[in-house]
């Protein structure tokens, strides 16, 4: 209560000095930190009625009323906020409060505004329960998929998914039948990654792999515990993933290629292979086949 009245003094105040003081912004803060929306809703109001184009407090104030279920205020403030500073975050806050008040044509709205904003991730759209009524729609689901698009760009391009054949956990050996040592790859960073772990008795090295929808070309950035970085550019090659790279070596400028296939086990064969006069003819450099760890 006596928190109450002091926001309610400040707002006071300020509105008759047509400022908002440092001591509303820490209340509404901390209110809404708090998770108090009664509070946050009345000390960002007050701070709104002095700074109509606040992003952050109108905002606030709309997640504020939505958490009160007042969706109509809610939607107001959330639609200022989103004119102002377009983004997935507010344009998803504003949906839901459309959605919730009832506005089905006006969440659609809504999703097509978020089109040109990177779209919003299927699972903030199908695990909302604010949603549900509108879930069977066609309409609804069309928007999920082309928003998901949008978001996750990786997870919806088949491009992205052709080197997915040498993620796992692998033994590599040599052509003697040795295990040279282990060798993690991992998908990462939302499904656009191909991330290498590679570890050696002798050496280290971890790589970064992508396929860049710039140049249309997958691209492996290489690193190792010997002060040696090596960057490959290329693509898949009759199935296989041929990835090639240029150096001086010696005064001599030098291709490295390297050459992924999947085997009809599963297991997969890395080829490593240099060549000193253009590509015409290639040396072998070194040949492993990854044994899956069972």
């Amino acid at each position: 209560m006596k928190k109450a009245v002091l926001v309610l003094f400040v707002f006071c105040t300020a509105a008759m000095g047509q400022t908002v003081t440092p001591e509303m912004r820490t209340a509404a803060n901390e209110a809404y930190q708090k998770q108090d929306w009664k509070t946050a809703a009345t000390a960002y109001e007050g701070i709104v009625k002095v700074e109509e184009k606040n992003v952050g407090a109108n905002y606030r104030l709309g997640v504020s009323y939505f958490n009160l279920n007042e969706t109509a205020k809610a939607a107001k403030h959330l639609e200022v906020a989103m004119t102002i500073s377009p983004n997935a975050v507010f344009a998803l806050a504003l949906a839901r409060a459309e959605a919730r008040g009832g506005q089905k044509e006006k969440v659609y709205a809504v999703f097509e505004r978020s089109v040109p904003l990177g779209g919003i991730a299927a699972e903030s759209l199908n695990d909302e329960k604010d949603f549900a009524a509108m879930k069977a729609e066609p309409k609804f689901a069309e928007y999920v998929k082309k928003l998901d698009t949008l978001a996750n760009p990786c997870r919806n391009k088949p491009e992205f998914r052709q080197f997915d054949f040498w993620i796992g956990e692998w033994l590599p050996k040599n052509v003697q039948g040795v295990t040279v040592g282990t060798s993690s790859i991992q998908l990462i960073l939302s499904n656009c990654i191909i991330f290498e772990n590679w570890e050696t008795p002798v050496s280290a090295g971890k790589s970064f792999n992508v396929f860049d929808v710039r140049d249309g070309k997958w691209h492996q950035t290489w690193v190792d515990n010997k002060g040696l970085m090596t960057h490959y550019v290329g693509g898949l090659v009759d199935g296989k993933m041929v990835l090639d790279s240029e150096s001086v070596q010696n005064g001599v400028k030098t291709i490295g290629r390297m050459t992924y296939s999947k085997l009809d086990n599963g297991d997969v064969r890395q080829h490593g292979e240099n060549s000193t006069d253009g590509g015409k003819t290639w040396t072998t450099t070194f040949d492993f086949i990854y044994v899956r760890v069972k």
